[in-house]
């Protein structure tokens, strides 16, 4: 299937910018400041998929028309063999993902050690939803620290570098949860 949000390998944005690095520190700086919003909002009721379909469209929808919507497209990560779950599934996948934080309370009234494989869990699992065209670890992590702190708990990112996640990521996709798992009991405070 096509990619019709690409051209000539630069997302097609609303801020007319045409050189990928361009967009990269413009992107950068419009999220910094839509996360701040999102930190400040209201606690929502439910960590949905909905919930999570909000934080994309404030932190992009001033840069992409994609901002808070499911992709239609199959991707792939260009060091990857294996694709993300395909499109044809996100909203399955999605409700079964949901489904399960929602019978868990959550992640609610538990003791750090479970909080953290919880949350190491969640994190793949949405890892591997890959919901968005684009911004899907931004979107996610600032989700799960709303959700954490929802739980008592503090998600410090800074902990860890953004290195450190892909490869952990890339290791639980792949099946290997031990190093995501080590990031989690470093960043859960």
């Amino acid at each position: 299937m096509a990619d019709y949000f690409v051209y000539d390998d630069l997302l097609q944005n609303k801020l007319g910018i045409s050189d990928i690095k361009d967009l990269k520190e413009a992107e950068q700086q419009i999220v910094s400041e839509k996360t701040i919003l999102v930190l400040n909002e209201k606690r929502p009721k439910k960590f949905n998929f909905d919930y999570l379909l909000h934080i994309h469209k404030l932190l992009f929808e001033d840069i992409y028309d994609f901002a808070g919507k499911i992709r239609t497209v199959n991707i792939v990560k260009p060091d990857s063999s294996a694709p993300f779950a395909y499109a044809k599934f996100i909203d399955a996948e999605a409700k079964r993902i949901f489904n399960v934080i929602n019978n868990k309370n959550y992640l609610i009234n538990l003791s750090k050690s479970e909080f953290v494989r919880e949350i190491a869990e969640l994190s793949a699992e949405l890892n591997a939803l890959h919901p968005f065209r684009d911004g899907n670890g931004r979107a996610i992590r600032l989700f799960l620290i709303m959700l954490a702190d929802n739980s008592g708990y503090l998600l410090d990112y800074s902990q860890v570098s953004s290195k450190e996640i892909i490869d952990a990521d890339k290791l639980a996709f792949d099946g290997d949860m031990k190093l995501l798992f080590d990031i989690y009991k470093k960043i859960v405070i």
